[in-house]
C-alpha cells in the first residue's frame, strides 16, 4: 500500500497508549449491562454491579491486544468474494444505517423502506468496487422488532458478498444463525457477517448491542468496535483529546470481546467526528480529516485492521461539495494505508442513500485506484530500446509495443470525452437496476429464510 508521513510520531503514539490505560484503570467505563461486569470480573476485573462500571487493569488490556488476530477474514456466501483484512490491499463498503433515499426517476427525497433496501443491496452486488455491504438504508416500514432479521434476511439473499450491520440485541443472534445456515445450504455456521458495537462517549457502551456482541463473540463473527466521540460535545474539543476518548473507548470494546472469546477478530472502527461550534450541528470542518489518519496510526500500533471514511459528503446531492469531500477522505485513507474504507452510497451526512451516487462512487474508486497505483519502471516497461529505435523527431503510435500495451494495461479516459456524466451516470444505475441479477440462494433457501422471518416476527414482538 501507498502511505503518507504518520499523522502521530511514536512518542505520540504511545503517549495516549498510556493515558489510555490509565483512564481504564482510574476512571473505568460504564458497560451498561451485568453480563459484561460478569465476564470481566471473572478475568480480574474491578466491577460495581450497581453501576455497570468496571476499572480495567493494564495487563489485562495489553492482554486483550496480544490476543486479537493480526489478520480478520471477511467471508462470503460466496466464497469467492471472501475479504482478507491482511494490510496489503483496500476493501470499500457501503455506507449504513441512512434514514432517507432519493428517488430515483423523480429525485425526491422519502423515508427509506423496504424497497430501498432491496435497490441498494442489488446495487451493493452489481458494483465491482464494493467489497463489504453494510445495510446502507433502514427498511422503516418494517416493524421495528423484525427490522434487523429482515435486513439480515434481505442481505443474504441480495448479494453474495460479505454482509455488514448492527445487532441490537442478544435475541436477535440465534435468528441470525439460523439465516446464515439457510442462505449457504449449510448446517455449519459460517460467519459470512460482520458486526459493529458502537460505544457511547463518554466511557460507555450500549447495554443491549453489547450483550450481542457478547454471544458473537462466542461465534468467531468479526466486530468492529466503533466509538463515536463527538468533538466539543461528548469528548474534548480539542481533537487530541477526543483522540484519546476514541482510543479509550475501542480498548474497552477490544478487552471485552477478547474476554469472552481470546482470538475474535476485531476492527478498528474510526467515526471520531465534530460539533459546528457555531450552530452546535453535528458536522467536522477541514482539520477533523486529520483525525482518522492518526486513528489509523493508533490501530497499526495494535497491529489490528482498520476501517476509516472515505466517499460521505455532506452535500445532499452530487454536486462540487460531494466531488472534493469525497475525494480528500477517500484519498487520506489510502495514504494512510486503511484496510476498509466506507461511505458508498450516502449523502447528507450518511443520511440519504443515493443509487446514482453508488455508481459515481464506483467510478471514483477507479479512477483514485489508478491515480495511486505504483508506476511500473522495470525494463520492460522503460522501453528503452524502443526510443532508442524511434529516434529523434520519430512517433510510436505506429509501434506494436503501442499496440500491445494499450490493449494490456491502458486505462481510458473518464467521463468519455463528448459525453454528458450525469446522463451517463443514470445511465448505468438504470441498467443496474433492470438487468442485474444476484447470485441465486441454494434449492429451499427462500423458503427457510421466510419461515425464519415469520417465526422471529412472532418471538421478538414484545
Amino acid at each position: 500500500m501507498l502511505s503518507l508521513k504518520p499523522a502521530l510520531s511514536e512518542q505520540d503514539v504511545k503517549r495516549i497508549h498510556a493515558h489510555s490505560l490509565d483512564t481504564l484503570q482510574s476512571v473505568g467505563i460504564d458497560f451498561k449491562t451485568p453480563k459484561a461486569l460478569e465476564i470481566l470480573e471473572d478475568r480480574g476485573c474491578t466491577v460495581d454491579y450497581d453501576r455497570n462500571w468496571a476499572s480495567i487493569p493494564p495487563d489485562i488490556v495489553e492482554w486483550a491486544i496480544n490476543s486479537a488476530p493480526r489478520k480478520v477474514l471477511l467471508a462470503a456466501r460466496d466464497p469467492g468474494h471472501d475479504i482478507l483484512l491482511d494490510g496489503t490491499r483496500f476493501h470499500h463498503t457501503t455506507d449504513s444505517q441512512g434514514t432517507q433515499a432519493v428517488d430515483f426517476e423523480t429525485g425526491e427525497i422519502h423515508d427509506s423502506c423496504a424497497e430501498d433496501l432491496k435497490k441498494m443491496l442489488v446495487f451493493a452486488d452489481a458494483l465491482d468496487k464494493v467489497d463489504i455491504v453494510n445495510v446502507t438504508v433502514s427498511a422503516s416500514d418494517i416493524p421495528a422488532h423484525l427490522r434487523t432479521i429482515y435486513h439480515f434476511a434481505q442481505a443474504f439473499t441480495l448479494t453474495s458478498k460479505h454482509v455488514r450491520t448492527g445487532v441490537l440485541n442478544a435475541q436477535q443472534v440465534p435468528f441470525l444463525i439460523e439465516l446464515v445456515k439457510a442462505a449457504t445450504g449449510s448446517d455449519v455456521f459460517r460467519p459470512i457477517f460482520s458486526v459493529v458495537d458502537c460505544t457511547i462517549s463518554p466511557l460507555m457502551h450500549d447495554g443491549s448491542m453489547t450483550e450481542a456482541c457478547i454471544e458473537l463473540a462466542k461465534l468467531n463473527v468479526p466486530i468492529m468496535v466503533f466509538p463515536m466521540p463527538l468533538a466539543g460535545g461528548t469528548s474534548p474539543v480539542t481533537l487530541g483529546g477526543t483522540l484519546l476518548m476514541h482510543n479509550i473507548e475501542f480498548l474497552s470494546g477490544l478487552v471485552l470481546f477478547q474476554c469472552v472469546n481470546p482470538g475474535t477478530p476485531i476492527i478498528y472502527g474510526t467515526e471520531a467526528s465534530q460539533l459546528d461550534m457555531r450552530t452546535g450541528r453535528y458536522g467536522g470542518s477541514a482539520d477533523l480529516y486529520g483525525i482518522s489518519p492518526a486513528l489509523c496510526n493508533l490501530a497499526r500500533f495494535y497491529n489490528l485492521p482498520v476501517n476509516m471514511r472515505g466517499l460521505a459528503s455532506k452535500s445532499k446531492k452530487l454536486d462540487a461539495q460531494y466531488g472534493y469531500e469525497s475525494i480528500s477522505g477517500t484519498m487520506l485513507s489510502y495514504l494512510s494505508g486503511a484496510d476498509e474504507i466506507y461511505s458508498v452510497g450516502l449523502l447528507g451526512a450518511a443520511q440519504i442513500l443515493s443509487l446514482e451516487k453508488m455508481v459515481f462512487d464506483n467510478h471514483l474508486i477507479h479512477q483514485l485506484e489508478a491515480m495511486l497505483t505504483p508506476i511500473n519502471v522495470d525494463e520492460e516497461h522503460l522501453q528503452a530500446d524502443l526510443i532508442r529505435d524511434v529516434g529523434v523527431g520519430g512517433e510510436f503510435l505506429t509501434q506494436k509495443e503501442t499496440l500491445i500495451y494499450t490493449r494490456k494495461e491502458y486505462f481510458p479516459m473518464w467521463p468519455p470525452h463528448g459525453t454528458d456524466l450525469m446522463d451517463m451516470i443514470h445511465a448505468e444505475a438504470r441498467e443496474i437496476l433492470e438487468n442485474h441479477n444476484p447470485t441465486s440462494l441454494p434449492d429451499g433457501a427462500a423458503e427457510r429464510i421466510a419461515a425464519i422471518l415469520s417465526e422471529a416476527d412472532q418471538a421478538l414482538l414484545i
